[in-house]
């Protein structure tokens, strides 16, 4: 999953680097708000997806003392910072553009030849933003392995959510800023360009309080979704020695990977069949009140040793049916 992640984002930042330097290429030639706004917009991507990419890249650190779960959870960290400078980079350095634009209604400056030069720029940067968008879509739905939906509503890898809705805002800004161009040149007004910076400032805003959001139900321990909860409980009610579960709880550690903690209520009769000692045979084996302390020490080493198997046969087979869980804890009662 993070192999795949990382190349999304590095299609993203090379493809953003490319089309910042050309939109303030355009911003210089026309004196474009928009423009501005939208190379604006590009660097806090270019920033934001190397925060995404050095988050990914610590996270993938192994489990140490200090940290005996592994380093997953720092990607939402980094994810989170990323989403902060979105809001503030982003959204407030271009809002304050737009504003700034519209009371002070500077004219538009640019010939009809930079005019061209500009638009012909913002249709390349969408093919460009396409692609990588592209790219990060299927990426996403080779991780959903189901539908797409579901994953970004239940479960998904935040890094790779903050490069599909920040490619997928690049888009949409580019629009708005051939738009708020494309009517100030033909009427002269620069009402149209700060609008359309304002547009994508918005935009931008929405799209970083929501990357805040889903980063920090992460940070403060998500849990499985019900469909995967009903797949552990379904585990757990074939087993004939479980009579009921007294606690269940979950979190993420990481992106897609999960521990559970589990209190289980232990059938003592069921489990006691499964000891392979012959009772009957054993006792009447005995021969003096020594060896009735050695089998008594014996049978009950031998239950202690049935319940450890019997837990680890239950991880085991857990793991198996429930791949998102990495570290399991279970509690006999």
């Amino acid at each position: 999953m993070a192999s795949g992640s990382k190349s999304s984002i590095k299609w993203a930042i090379s493809g953003n680097i490319l089309v910042m330097f050309s939109k303030l290429f355009a911003f210089v030639l026309t004196g474009s708000g928009s423009m501005l706004a939208e190379g604006i917009h590009s660097l806090a991507d270019v920033l934001n997806q190397s925060l995404l990419y050095l988050g990914i890249s610590r996270a993938e650190r192994a489990p140490d003392e200090l940290q005996s779960r592994g380093y997953g959870r720092e990607q939402y960290v980094w994810s989170l910072i990323s989403a902060v400078g979105i809001f503030f980079l982003g959204c407030g350095v271009t809002f304050y553009h737009g504003v700034h634009m519209l009371w002070s209604g500077h004219e538009k400056h640019g010939s009809e030849s930079h005019f061209w030069i500009a638009m012909s720029v913002l249709c390349f940067s969408l093919i460009v933003e396409g692609y990588v968008l592209w790219v990060a879509l299927k990426e996403a739905k080779k991780q959903a392995n189901g539908s797409l939906m579901s994953y970004l509503r239940d479960d998904p890898d935040p890094a790779l959510v903050a490069v599909l809705l920040e490619d997928s805002a690049a888009c949409l800004g580019i629009i708005f800023a051939f738009f708020g161009m494309a009517l100030t040149h033909w009427t002269g007004l620069m009402i149209w360009d700060a609008i359309g910076t304002l547009l994508i400032a918005l935009l931008l805003g929405v799209i970083a309080i929501w990357l805040v959001k889903l980063n920090s139900l992460f940070l403060v321990g998500k849990g499985l979704n019900p469909a995967t909860l009903a797949e552990v409980n379904q585990v757990l009610a074939q087993q004939e020695y479980i009579e009921g579960v007294s606690h269940l709880n979950s979190e993420s550690i990481g992106p897609g990977k999960y521990e559970i903690q589990l209190d289980l209520d232990f059938d003592e009769d069921a489990l006691v069949k499964k000891v392979d000692i012959d009772l009957k045979v054993a006792y009447q084996e005995l021969n003096n009140e020594e060896e009735f302390i050695e089998f008594c020490h014996h049978y009950g080493a031998e239950s202690m040793r049935l319940v450890r198997s019997t837990i680890d046969d239950l991880e085991a087979e857990i793991r198996q049916k429930v791949k998102k869980i990495d570290f399991i804890d279970i509690e006999p009662n």
